[in-house]
């Protein structure tokens, strides 16, 4: 919520004066005027200041002074300081001039009020207190014998300030409050984005996942197939028969994911699980079909790997086997998975056309690292000379 500016503050401030402080006038003014109107002996003392000549007796002092007081209000917003200085000083002369300690005390709480809600806090002490003083030094100078009336003083004095650092705590409470929900609206907002980030980069890397290893062996295996066509039709078959196997599963495997994306939360469980270290045997099978010779060795209590840890190495070994088919130009593929007290490792090494250039960082190698560093595991790859190999580690690949 947008904070008033201060032209439109001191408009608000002057459209409020314009029906208080007349009022303020006519209730600081009447007490005196209805006094003058009762009977002489209704008061034992009166104040020595009057205005003669008319239909009744009125104290001069009592009405002039709170007028000039409230007439200088309407600047105290501007100028804080002066218009409590010019109130205190009518306050002063009514104490001299009626012997009243109240005739402008209205016109001096409202001003203080006002000095005390705009000033620090200093400020506000030091003008408290010089007002007190200010006041209350012609009464003992004046009545030594009126302490009840000087403490009253000393009470409506201390009443403005007090008022103020209630109005002042409660405007700073209501505007951490306002703060804090503005700062948790953005940050939700933020979280919002953030999780729709990471949704669409979760949904690009199993569609990468999914489609480029089955994508490869199809472009290899066409690649036999219009290669030996010709002379021999037997195995030109047997390469359609890999790629249509290698598509139905990569179809397969692709509604399954968009079905669990779909889901609500209300939904059931995907019936199918995914894919894990007991899928490997099928997958390096697949490999096997595309011409290469693979060798592979599990070791260790692969049962009791996690669900989740099964399926970072499954898409791990995925992506190398098929950056093997796509840019390796390799003849042998050999996989170790290796299961410990100390964790999960896996090794793919090749022995295809190595290179000492940093390799590119494709969609697939990210993937991996997000995949292998979302669970706390390092990423080890590069040129094996000859060959290419790439190392995952995962501590706790065993249940607890």
């Amino acid at each position: 919520m947008a904070t008033p500016s201060r032209p439109s503050r001191l408009l608000d401030g002057r459209a409020r004066d314009a029906v208080l402080l007349p009022v303020v006038a006519v209730a600081c003014v009447a007490p005196y005027v209805l006094a003058a109107l009762l009977p002489a002996g209704a008061f034992e003392a009166r104040p020595p200041h009057k205005f003669d000549g008319g239909p009744f007796d009125l104290p001069g002092w009592t009405v002039v002074l709170p007028l000039l007081a409230i007439a200088a209000l309407p600047c105290r917003r501007r100028y804080p300081r002066a218009v409590l200085a010019f109130v205190v000083a009518t306050g002063v002369v009514a104490v001299v001039a009626t012997g009243e300690s109240g005739v402008t005390a209205v016109p001096i709480m409202m001003a203080l009020f006002n000095l005390s809600l705009v000033t620090d806090r200093r400020t506000w002490v030091v003008s408290t207190a010089a007002t007190a003083a200010v006041l209350v030094t012609p009464m003992f100078v004046l009545s030594p014998g009126r302490w009840p009336e000087t403490i009253g003083v000393l009470i409506w004095i201390a009443l403005p300030p007090a008022l103020a650092e209630a109005v002042r705590n409660r405007r700073a409470y209501l505007a951490e409050a306002e703060e804090r929900a503005r700062r948790a609206e953005e940050t939700k907002e933020e979280e919002a984005r953030r999780q729709v980030a990471e949704e669409r980069i979760r949904i690009a890397r199993e569609l990468h996942d999914i489609l480029a290893h089955s994508i490869a062996v199809i472009n290899v295996q066409s690649g036999v197939a219009a290669h030996v066509i010709d002379r021999d039709l037997a195995q030109a078959k047997q390469a359609l028969v890999h790629i249509n196997d290698a598509s139905d599963a990569a179809l397969t495997e692709l509604r399954a994911t968009l079905d669990v994306l779909r889901q609500d939360g209300d939904q059931a469980a995907p019936t199918r699980p995914a894919p894990g270290l007991r899928d490997v045997a099928e997958l390096l099978d697949g490999l096997r079909s595309s011409g290469l010779e693979v060798t592979s060795n599990v070791s260790g209590t692969v049962a009791e790997v996690p669900a989740e840890v099964g399926l970072v190495v499954y898409r791990v070994l995925q992506e190398a086997l098929t950056n093997v088919l796509k840019h390796a130009h390799a003849q042998t593929v050999d996989v170790r998975i290796d299961v410990d007290d100390d964790g999960l490792d896996l090794e793919v090494r090749d022995d295809g056309v190595g290179s000492t250039d940093p390799p590119p960082e494709g969609h697939g190698r990210i993937g991996i690292r997000e995949r292998v560093h979302a669970l706390g595991g390092t990423v080890d790859d590069g040129p094996a000379h000859p060959g290419y190999r790439v190392a995952v580690h995962l501590s706790g690949g065993k249940r607890r």
